[in-house]
């Protein structure tokens, strides 16, 4: 089974963290995404070490999502024929030990994704009026700015938003910021451990240059120093990455990012 893929593996140097760090940090970002991922139409999650898989089931690449780390091959060969068996479009993504893989197949190189950092002891964050936790009476509000934000149908996010929002009082939470009664930006944090992961960072095209991401981006990590979080996780989208960069997060790696079919977000 292992021999008709042919896989190239060579380590990646350079950390600015130990391995050993870099790779709970990896753990943590995967598993943040999974109270999401479970309301998706048919969830499947697994991890272990060197890789995990969070897919929601969903028609759309950009909502299934697996990474590997391993420079084992049959890690790559396991994770990446339960994603084909699945039969589920996927961002299929490789980082560290693994991360000069070329994916066979159907699957296109179509960009890499910055994983990054922010130090929440010495980070320029506080709080907003105009931001608030999202309720079950929201979700067709998030649905809306996330879908126009990513260009993704709003009856594809509606599950996965509605089991998110269906516990306020659970790990995972989404914001919303609102101005002027209309929500114009919304983010998903999930604490694991000492870090709070940040999922779906999405302001409209029509609401962006206003401060509106940087203003929830810093409330939403405000309150997560305040909930006992030391750092925050996330991983980048071309868009977003600026404004990453502007306030103070840096790059752990990069994850280089294969796709069997389109994303919104990364295109073959």
């Amino acid at each position: 089974m292992v021999a008709k893929y042919r896989f190239s593996i060579s380590p990646t140097k350079g950390f600015p963290l130990d391995p050993d760090t870099i790779a709970m940090r990896r753990a943590q970002m995967g598993r943040g995404a999974i109270p999401l991922m479970r309301g998706g139409p048919q969830p499947i999650i697994d991890e272990g070490a060197g890789y995990w898989m969070m897919l929601s089931g969903s028609p759309s690449a950009d909502l299934n999502v697996a990474l590997v780390t391993s420079a084992e091959p049959t890690t790559l060969v396991g994770v990446l024929e339960q994603v084909i068996a699945s039969g589920f479009p996927t961002l299929f993504m490789v980082g560290g030990d693994c991360r000069s893989t070329e994916i066979p197949g159907s699957w296109q190189h179509v960009g890499d994704m910055p994983f990054m950092s922010l130090d929440l002891d010495s980070a320029d964050i506080y709080t907003d009026s105009r931001v608030r936790q999202a309720t079950e009476d929201d979700v067709d509000d998030v649905c809306s700015v996330m879908g126009e934000a990513f260009g993704l149908s709003t009856a594809l996010l509606h599950d996965p938003i509605a089991h998110a929002l269906s516990d306020i009082t659970g790990p995972m939470k989404i914001w919303l910021l609102v101005q002027d009664n209309i929500a114009v930006s919304c983010v998903v944090t999930s604490p694991i451990g000492d870090a709070v992961t940040v999922w779906c960072m999405s302001t409209p095209e029509r609401f962006a240059r206003r401060g509106y991401g940087r203003a929830i981006l810093a409330d939403v990590m405000q309150r997560s120093r305040a909930d006992g979080a030391t750092l925050g996780l996330l991983g980048a989208t071309p868009p977003g990455e600026p404004l990453y960069e502007s306030t103070g997060w840096i790059t752990l790696e990069h994850w280089r990012i294969f796709a069997n079919v389109e994303s919104t977000q990364f295109e073959r």
